[in-house]
């Protein structure tokens, strides 16, 4: 891993000096060669029209000179590496010593094209001063821009490292979630009813022994053991389901088909799944996580308790279905017509999934139903929470 991890770096670090290079020779090499064809247009005219004796130098001179001259920045720049350097100082010193070679080269190749003859010293030595000066801001233009680009993607790293450190921490709230969720689910499963059943087997003693010398308190402890089975096999069992989704580990459809199930028979339920998510919740393929399974649970959860509160639906229809990257859920029903709240309530269940949904991408809505009854719609992007499997 840690290998990995250095040729990741090195990789990195490559194509960043890559981009520097680019972004300082391409962004020297336009402003220069904007100067050089400038320069060599507005000479042309100046000489023709105030030196008679310097007209006959063809243009092509001057743009072959000055053309020479920007691809020896260019190459100086390159030679030089002067995009390697962190330090501002240091960068910018390269780009002089650069910026006085093409001073240099501009006057060598004027006098090898005939644009000024080799005695002409005073012109010479103004064109190389004029050269490298003209060559220095191209350069420190350059340099700007290569200063701008490291500045950004500073930022821009850092803005990543954030959002990154973001997700980490919110898959670790969700497997802590997801663990402290099974833990108590399993302990309420197994420790507590077991608890319960050594205490109905007393209870049943004590019912025993009372039952001939004390028949109204064997009653008493006959009602309190059945209350006690009842809450044993409902309330536990449903307070265990609601921490952690029967057949979660199954798949997120044969939850949902659970859950579905558990309504009374008097309610019709439908529920509707994507090829596309049967196949991404097969268990025995890297699919869906637990904890994605979970929250996409707890929708269903929230929309069917919903309908039940607010008048009993003769339907529940529930469409899973995948959507790119989204995991998109619906969840309908013809209950009573939903009029939306006037002020949204920050502590409903509702109010609470959506702000969990848009944490990883998604987010969730409750809107009415033609005619009759509400529809939830949720979508939460896949690929964001993790488990602790």
């Amino acid at each position: 891993m840690a290998g990995d991890r250095d040729m990741t770096s090195a990789a990195v670090r490559w194509h960043d000096l890559a981009a520097d290079r680019l972004t300082l020779l391409r962004g020297t090499g336009i402003v220069a060669l904007g100067f050089a064809l400038g320069a060599s247009i507005q000479s042309e005219w100046i000489y023709s029209e105030l030196v008679p004796e310097w007209a006959q130098v063809d243009l092509w001179r001057r743009l072959a000179a000055n053309g020479t001259a920007v691809l020896g920045l260019v190459a100086a720049l390159a030679v030089l590496r002067a995009h390697r350097p962190r330090s501002v100082v240091a960068v910018v010193g390269r780009a002089a010593v650069a910026a006085v070679f093409m001073g240099v080269l501009r006057v060598a190749a004027q006098v090898s094209l005939g644009v000024h003859p080799l005695d002409d010293m005073p012109t010479l030595v103004a064109e190389v001063v004029t050269g490298a000066f003209i060559a220095f801001v191209s350069a420190g233009i350059g340099v700007w821009m290569l200063i701008s680009r490291r500045r950004m993607r500073v930022a821009a790293r850092a803005v990543e490292r954030q959002v990154v450190s973001v997700e980490l921490a919110l898959q670790a709230l969700e497997a802590e979630e997801i663990r402290v969720r099974r833990q108590v689910a399993e302990g309420l499963h197994g420790t507590v009813q077991q608890r319960l059943l050594l205490v109905d087997a007393r209870l049943a003693a004590a019912e025993a022994r009372a039952a001939g010398v004390l028949p109204d308190v064997a009653e008493e402890i006959a009602l309190a053991r059945a209350e006690l089975a009842q809450s044993r096999e409902q309330d536990v069992r449903q307070m265990s389901r609601l921490l952690y989704p029967e057949r979660l580990e199954m798949g997120l459809v044969p939850a949902v088909r659970a859950l579905l199930g558990r309504l009374p028979a008097t309610i019709a339920t439908r529920l509707q799944v994507g090829d596309e998510l049967r196949a991404l919740d097969d268990p025995s393929e890297v699919g869906l996580t637990v904890a994605e399974r979970l929250l996409a649970v707890r929708v269903v959860e929230e929309a069917v308790s919903n309908a039940l509160k607010n008048g009993p639906p003769a339907l529940v229809e529930a469409e899973l279905d995948l959507v790119a990257d989204e995991l998109r859920i619906v969840v309908s029903n013809d209950g009573d017509p939903y009029v939306p709240p006037a002020e949204p309530d920050p502590a409903s269940g509702t109010a609470r999934l959506d702000q969990r949904l848009r944490l990883v991408g998604g987010a969730l809505r409750v809107v009415p139903r033609t005619p009759t009854g509400a529809r939830v719609e949720a979508t939460m992007r896949l690929g964001v929470l993790v488990d602790d499997r």
